[in-house]
């Protein structure tokens, strides 16, 4: 046990010192921004002094007393100068106003309109209830669309809560002498803490004793290694690294200790991490970026056209009724309504995908984010690593070996050692007996005690614990529960016990105890080797079946230095100068990959020597009565966090996709590098650092290698000196221009930065981690990802996605699957605006070529809204291309989700050709109905005729045709009602008497009356609404021709074939709607259906339905060859520049 100085006296002052920490110097400084400042404060720990001045002093300045801690009033004084121990919180925003947002965009802003314009449009015009139902129908839209969008898009902003989780509800302080436990939120500098294994640090705390204690900083630094704590400062430069410091928030492992609180709250550096993570603003993501460009465009056209309509209405003399429901029109026609609701569909199916392969997305527009990567800064502890140790190679018998645990070997895998070596079985030995760590097949105490904390009956307990422990045995060793030991034990036992028990050697071989003596001694970090005796063991050979056996295991050169012989296959050897060099070289080998290196040795303890009553004291006169040299060294084991499984494969895919991996870690440089090597983020042979180190100047090795492994140091440097340089000049800059790069021993404001100038360097970021160190980066990026098994609360909080399995692997289906969304995406808006060209042009037609209304707006929201919705939603099911993870990530500067080529695709070719069936449609339906095409030019405004009265009947040789109302002033010049029914049951030959017979069709369905006027059809303006209905049946069918033409940009739709199966019902959903709307009686006089006859359904658009696939097949026909042809030119011919969205 190591103890700390202690003040006889530490005298209080009348007044507190004011803290001198580096969040108090911070606050006072301006910043440009409160990033900038938050990013200095996290930087800040790097100017505390806490950590190196003598204890006295920071008694002093603290106002306590090392024996007897503080008094009450004096830590209530404290408290009030200080505040609470725990962090503070930012307030989002309110739900509501999160809801309102979703009400406001820009599209919802021109529904809103259009819903206003509609309601003065009934008010002054109160007989005609369709503007009422329309508007009504529009403000529906945008609250349905915008619940939905609410719902799926809402985020948890609960980042503190993580910070939060990190504070132990209470702890165990000394003050005024005595022990006493208390909230940890009521810590203030100066208590006295105690520190017990399992607990979590609640505060900053300068060591005062440690007992063998050691704290996992992992969620802090990236070290995947239980850092042992002592009270000597080890590192004055880099509080991080100094052992007498522990940090809030981290945990003590094992061993036991005694703090003296120096900061808390915000002022801890956990805080300081909070306040950046907290201050980062999340990044805008590309999708976000793009779907507000689509909605700008598509707006400002529609508001321009709506406008235009508005005023040309007054120029062609229509009444201002009219021109408003023109521009209503024209608006609704414009805005695709289902479009936002649509791609939110898309991401959240595409999410579900997602979760099967094990990434849960949080932010829906994070999924195409991914694919627009081009950059991952990927932690390595916990990300690329497994986060614990494993032996992963030995040197015994003078040979290097990577072996592989018993357990987990595939049939025909080489274990990399023989089971019947000697040797081999005197290290598996070695390993386990001196070892803390075992097994515990003990249920946790949750498990033993009901909902109210009372404990189980006896006969409950003795089932549970044995079913407990019959689980445990059928899950593998590495998933079996440890208790004990630090992590390089635990590896070591995890190895070994699938080769032989080690419960079994325990037992029959026990560390000796006599006359309650255990002969041991730890490891500590002065000896650096810890020893135990055991015997007589039952495996001795029978030259030592009555001796005792003394192990050893520790750092390699400690225990090289102890041995006079090596165990070789032949006995033991003495050590010469070819063994030394021997172990050596591969004690460096080991440690240029990053491995942890342990060495193995032992003696036999003769039984003349050591009689059986003889009591080996560790402490015997301050030393040990047992020897501890001419021991005989048995071999080394390396170990180390290793790569997970699948890592190396998908670091190379993300290569040939494209995209950049760069490792930014807190570990050391040589492991961090090491662990590149194996992922392939390195692959070049030789790194910067390697060449300057053969003595290559640094701008020399500069230009002759791409891989450079940077130092926090290195990077703290740079950033200080290089900071009134401009960005492009500074030094990180050209560090991040290399093509393999890893950062080792970083902070999370250094992180963050990295981050930072890789999206200033256009760079699409993602950012991996797990640990509360990676928070800040991880809000930062494009797209945050991070553990959702080991990760942090606050890691968890501020990432956009998780991976379930907590596989970097991962990462690359999910750039798949965001790529293949982009894709999908493109063809859902290719397939939605190709119908806003025929919901443009009957308006266009009306108010120019004054021809009765061709298409209500209410059918118009039938189309976007209904028929429309689940074929756009069923491409998010397309297949992937074949060269999806081959191509380069898109250009978010150039390749648009709005693009001229899409625009022109699906306004100019398939959208005039679905407007020509639509008119097909249209006045083929009215010819059937008496109308000649001819006499519809300009026939919505003719006000030629003379309103009959209600029972006049046709009479083709009366003068008048049978208008009894000739000659009467107040029924002449009266242009036809088309919006509404009211001048439906009039038979339009009478109103138009002078209308030549030519006019005039012969109608074909004479004895056909509508079900909404119970009149003949026939020269009536209901017949209009027949003709509108052909034309938003027209609509469906050629949108059947679109959805299949845009599943391919490229490809032929024979080579692609009709595997879609969500699509292809897709199409039989959307043709059933369709049916209902015209015959289903309540609803098809609401929305303005009618129930066609069968030869009108439909079949008038067959014609375009057909000369779209043949055109759109032609298209790609010529395409490919004129790709084929200007291959390797870099050319693009006019049919790729102009038709290749």
């Amino acid at each position: 046990m190591s103890k700390a100085f202690r003040p006889s006296t530490s005298p209080y002052k009348e007044k507190l010192l004011s803290q001198t920490a580096p969040e108090v110097r911070l606050s006072k400084e301006t910043s440009s921004s409160k990033t900038d400042a938050a990013i200095k404060n996290s930087e800040a720990f790097r100017e505390m002094v806490e950590h190196k001045i003598p204890l006295r002093e920071l008694a002093g300045k603290l106002e306590t007393d090392y024996d007897s801690g503080l008094n009450e009033s004096s830590a209530r004084a404290k408290l009030k100068v200080f505040g609470e121990n725990k962090l503070s919180e930012k307030k989002g925003l309110p739900w509501y106003c999160k809801f309102i947002k979703q009400l406001t965009g820009l599209f919802s802003l021109l529904l809103w309109a259009g819903a206003g314009l509609c309601y003065v449009a009934y008010g002054m015009s109160p007989e005609d209830p369709s503007n009422f139902y329309l508007g009504t129908s529009l403000v529906v839209t945008v609250l349905l669309t915008g619940c939905f969008s609410y719902f799926q898009q809402a985020k948890s902003e609960a980042i503190m809560a993580g910070f939060k989780n990190l504070i132990p509800p209470k702890c165990m302080v000394i003050r005024e002498g005595q022990k006493k436990e208390i909230e940890s939120v009521k810590l203030v500098p100066g208590d006295i803490v105690v520190i017990k294994q399992g607990a979590k640090i609640p505060a900053d705390i300068r060591i005062l004793e440690s007992n063998y204690m050691k704290v996992d900083n992992s969620s802090l630094t990236g070290e995947s290694e239980p850092q042992l704590r002592t009270v000597e400062c080890t590192n004055e430069a880099n509080p991080l690294e100094t052992e007498n410091l522990a940090f809030f928030g981290t945990l003590c492992s094992s061993g036991e200790g005694k703090g003296i609180v120096i900061f808390t709250g915000d002022g801890t550096v956990m805080g300081k991490i909070a306040g950046l993570a907290i201050t980062t603003t999340s990044e805008q993501t590309p999708l976000n970026k793009e779907l507000q460009f689509f909605v700008k465009i598509i707006s400002c056209v529609a508001i321009c056209l709506g406008i235009t309509f508005f005023f040309l209405g007054f120029a062609f003399q229509y009444p201002l009724l009219i021109n408003i429901v023109n521009a209503i029109g024209i608006i609704v026609a414009n805005v695709p309504e289902g479009l936002l609701a649509e791609v939110t569909v898309a991401l959240s199916l595409t999410s579900k995908r997602m979760a099967d392969k094990n990434v849960l997305v949080k932010n829906l527009e994070a999924v195409e984010t991914l694919g627009s990567t081009t950059c991952v800064c990927s932690d390595k502890t916990g990300t690329l690593t497994e986060n614990k140790m494993k032996v992963v190679s030995m040197w015994y018998d003078n040979k290097v070996r990577d072996v592989i645990n018993y357990e987990e070997r595939e049939e025909g895998e080489q274990l990399g050692y023989d089971l019947g070596d000697s040797t081999f079985w005197m290290l598996l030995r070695c390993a386990v007996l001196n070892n803390r760590a075992q097994f515990t097949y003990e249920p946790p105490s949750v498990l033993l005690h009901d909902d109210h904390g009372f404990s189980f009956r006896d006969s409950m307990i003795f089932r549970i614990k044995t079913s407990y422990k019959e689980l445990l045995k059928q899950k593998s060793i590495e998933e079996t529960p440890t208790i004990g030991g630090d992590a390089s034990e635990i590896a070591l036992i995890k190895f070994f016990n699938p080769i032989s028990e080690i419960a079994d050697y325990r037992k029959n071989s026990p560390v000796l105890t006599r006359k309650g003596v255990r002969a041991e001694i730890p490891f500590n970090s002065a000896n650096k080797y810890a020893v135990t005796i055991h015997g007589p063991v039952s495996w001795a050979t029978q030259k030592h079946e009555n001796d005792c056996i003394l192990f050893m295991k520790g750092a390699p050169e400690q225990l090289w230095g102890r041995c006079s012989e090596i165990l070789t296959p032949h006995g033991h050897q003495l050590i010469d100068e070819e063994a030394t060099e021997n172990f050596h070289a591969a004690n460096k080998y080991f440690g240029s990959k990053g491995q942890r290196v342990l060495g193995f040795a032992f003696t036999w303890l003769s039984k003349n020597d050591f009689p059986a009553d003889y009591v080996f004291d560790p402490n015997h006169k301050d030393c040990p009565n047992f020897p501890l040299t001419n021991l005989t060294f048995i071999g080394l084991t390396a170990l180390m966090d290793p790569p997970k499984k699948g890592v190396k494969e998908a670091v190379m895919c993300a290569k040939d996709a494209g995209i950049k991996v760069i490792m930014v870690t807190g570990d050391q440089p040589l492991t961090a590098a090491a662990i590149a090597r194996q992922v392939n983020i390195i692959t070049v042979p030789k790194t910067v650092n390697d060449l300057v180190d053969e003595g290559i100047s640094w701008n020399r090795a500069m230009k002759q290698s791409d891989a450079i492994v940077i130092h926090g140091d290195m990077l703290t440097k740079a950033h200080t000196e290089d900071s009134e340089l401009p960005f492009r000049k500074q030094r990180l800059t050209k560090w991040l221009q290399k093509k393999e790069i890893v950062f080792a021993r970083t902070s999370p404001a250094q992180k963050y930065m990295i981050v930072d100038a890789n999206q200033k360097l256009n760079h699409v970021v993602a950012v991996t981690g797990d640990g509360v160190n990676d928070s800040p980066a991880i809000k930062k990026a494009d797209i945050g990802i991070a553990m959702g098994i080991v990760g942090s609360d606050i890691a968890k909080d501020a990432a956009d996605m998780l991976l379930l399995d907590d596989n970097f692997a991962s990462i690359i289906n999910g750039v798949m699957q965001g790529r293949v969304i982009f894709d999908n995406l493109k063809r859902t808006i290719a397939y939605v605006l190709a119908s806003n060209i025929p919901e443009i042009l009957p308006f266009l037609a009306f108010v120019t070529f004054q021809i009765p209304l061709p298409l209500t707006t209410i059918l118009m929201l039938a189309i976007d809204l209904g028929t429309d919705m689940v074929p756009a939603v069923s491409l998010a099911y397309e297949d992937p291309e074949l060269d999806i993870m081959k191509r380069k990530p898109r250009n978010a500067q150039v390749d648009h989700l709005m693009s001229y080529q899409l625009l022109f695709f699906a306004y100019m070719q398939t959208g005039m050709i679905e407007a020509l069936g639509g008119f097909l449609a249209y006045f083929g339906v009215l010819y059937d109905f008496g109308f000649e095409p001819a006499t519809l030019w300009f026939f919505a405004n003719a006000d030629s005729g003379t309103k009959p009265a209600e029972d006049d009947v046709y009479n083709p040789k009366s003068e008048y045709k049978g208008n009894t109302h000739i000659g009467v002033k107040e029924y002449e010049h009266k242009t036809v009602d088309y919006l509404t029914d009211g001048d439906g049951d009039y038979d339009l030959r009478i109103w138009f008497y002078n209308y030549s017979d030519d006019a005039w069709s012969d109608c074909k369905y004479k004895e056909l009356t509508s079900p909404v006027t119970d009149h003949h059809i026939c020269y009536t303006s209901e017949a209009l609404h027949y003709a509108q209905c052909a034309f938003f049946v027209a609509i469906v069918v050629t949108q059947w021709a679109n959805l299949h033409i845009v599943r391919t940009r490229e490809q032929s739709l024979i080579d692609q074939g009709l595997h879609n199966w969500i699509l292809n019902w897709s199409m039989v959903l959307e043709t059933a709607l369709a049916v209902i709307l015209c015959y289903v009686p309540g609803i098809n006089s609401a929305l303005g259906g009618r129930p066609l006859p069968y030869l009108h359904w439909g079949f008038p658009a067959i014609p375009s339905f057909i000369l779209l696939i043949i055109y759109d097949e032609s298209r790609k026909f010529l395409l490919r060859r004129e790709k084929a042809r200007l291959r390797g030119t870099g050319e693009k011919g006019w049919i790729e520049a102009n038709t290749f969205y």
